[in-house]
């Protein structure tokens, strides 16, 4: 019987021996694979709430680069930093300094640049880290439908290069402003087909020297300055003696990985409406005068045949902003019954001042033939008579008594887009496809 235990005991001994020697090779082994795994993206997500994150980077990273590649981890805490060190992006196993610095980068097929220039130091501290340009955009910034990891965030762009400074950095090997159009938009090789003539900016661009700013003159929406309010974004205390660009751009971008915003205001690159209020001056009526802009309502005929009324404290057909009804309708927009057609040179980004360059807006035909060549001025003047002559039918078929059928609210459609044609004051001039569906929707409708 005591033979019978020993047997047992040395069996259990030798079975508890095996499990405890599996055991602790699994715990070593569960060790191991757990102190490398969160080099793994998979193995991050498990625990960790950046779904968005590893979506992103499984769907649009396509180098074999996990979430250490890039973020650190030191093993002393529970999370990755969210700030990416230079060195991680320039190592020779991503894009190493050398080869950046020694070819010329494409962006969008628009503008060719060196990395060079972006990776020296400016004045006041300013040194751009990697993440200063290329970071997560989040969803608002999709790329062929996708989000991105990581992205070109170009409000950088337009902070560095449109900031109003009293000493203007100037571009490496131009030596020009930055902010100038050219250094971008080198060759705009775009023909445009405007009421039946060809438009071919390139000749404008290089063979007359046109400067851009006679035509696109509303492209850049000037800001970038910094307010106190914007520190309160992050912090909830701001020292006393904590100011000065060199201080804030050692402290914020060059030691961390701090955007341009939410510091800068918003600096915007595109054609907007503040040159309604900013540029052109605050005047809610138009005169007459055949070399100038038509009259604001068709009433009668002067000598000449052009319609001339004073629209002197008649208030605009769209609110009180000034020429606010002008841009609706060079847009497009505003009236009853048709489709929205915006005007070629509108979608040109043809601002106002391209052709109303004098102090009073005025305008001489002959101002038509710079861009659009000799003879256009002609052109127009028939399409403005066309306009006056279909103009005055619409006027005699609105104080007719209306035909039986035709409802009041065609009516009232078609005296609105009488009154917003007349208003606007240049005859179709503004948008001559636009207002001329208009009135013939509009004479349609009453007939």
């Amino acid at each position: 019987m005591l033979n019978n235990i020993r047997k047992r005991d040395k069996k259990a001994v030798k079975t508890l021996s095996i499990v405890t020697i599996l055991s602790v090779i699994c715990c070593i082994t569960l060790v191991v694979i757990t102190a490398h795994k969160p080099g793994s993206p998979e193995f991050c997500a498990r625990c960790h709430s950046m779904g968005p994150s590893y979506n992103t980077w499984n769907e649009t990273v396509s180098c074999n680069t996990g979430c250490l590649s890039c973020h650190t981890h030191d093993n002393s805490g529970r999370t990755l930093s969210v700030e990416i060190e230079d060195s991680n992006c320039t190592n020779t196993e991503c894009h190493p300094v050398e080869k950046l610095t020694s070819k010329v980068s494409n962006y969008k097929d628009v503008f060719s640049f060196n990395h060079k220039t972006h990776l020296k130091e400016y004045p006041t501290n300013l040194k751009l880290k990697c993440t200063g340009c290329h970071s997560y955009l989040g969803s608002d910034a999709p790329v062929d439908g996708k989000t991105r990891h990581f992205g070109i965030d170009e409000n950088t762009c337009y902070i560095c290069h449109f900031l109003e400074s009293k000493n203007p950095l100037l571009s490496a090997k131009e030596k020009i402003k930055v902010d100038e159009c050219s250094l971008c938009h080198k060759d705009v090789a775009v023909k445009v087909v405007i009421y039946e003539k060809e438009f071919d900016h390139l000749e404008f661009q290089k063979e007359r020297k046109v400067k851009c700013a006679n035509c696109h003159l509303d492209t850049v929406h000037r800001g970038g300055n910094i307010e106190e309010k914007n520190c309160y974004r992050c912090h909830t205390k701001i020292p006393n003696d904590y100011q000065g660009a060199e201080r804030m751009h050692r402290d914020h971008v060059e030691e961390h990985k701090v955007p341009c915003y939410p510091c800068h205001n918003e600096i915007l690159h595109e054609w907007g409406d503040e040159y309604l209020t900013n540029i052109l001056p605050k005047r809610n009526t138009v005169s007459g005068g055949e070399d100038s802009s038509m009259a604001s309502v068709v009433t009668s005929r002067t000598r000449r045949g052009v319609a001339s009324v004073n629209t002197k404290d008649k208030e605009p057909i769209f609110g009180k902003l000034p020429y606010l009804l002008q841009r609706e309708l060079y847009a497009g927009k505003g009236g009853r019954g048709i489709e929205d057609s915006p005007d070629p040179m509108y979608l040109a980004t043809v601002n106002c001042t391209a052709c109303h360059k004098s102090k009073d807006l005025s305008v001489h035909p002959l101002a038509c033939n710079v861009c659009h060549k000799k003879g256009f001025n002609k052109t127009m003047a028939e399409q403005k008579k066309y306009i006056t002559g279909r103009l005055s039918s619409l006027s005699e078929l609105l104080q007719k008594p209306p035909k039986k059928g035709v409802s009041k609210t065609l009516i009232n459609g078609a005296r609105y887009n009488y009154n917003l044609i007349t208003n606007d004051g240049s005859f179709g001039v503004h948008n001559i496809k636009y207002v001329k569906d208009l009135i013939n929707y509009s004479i349609q409708s009453l007939e």
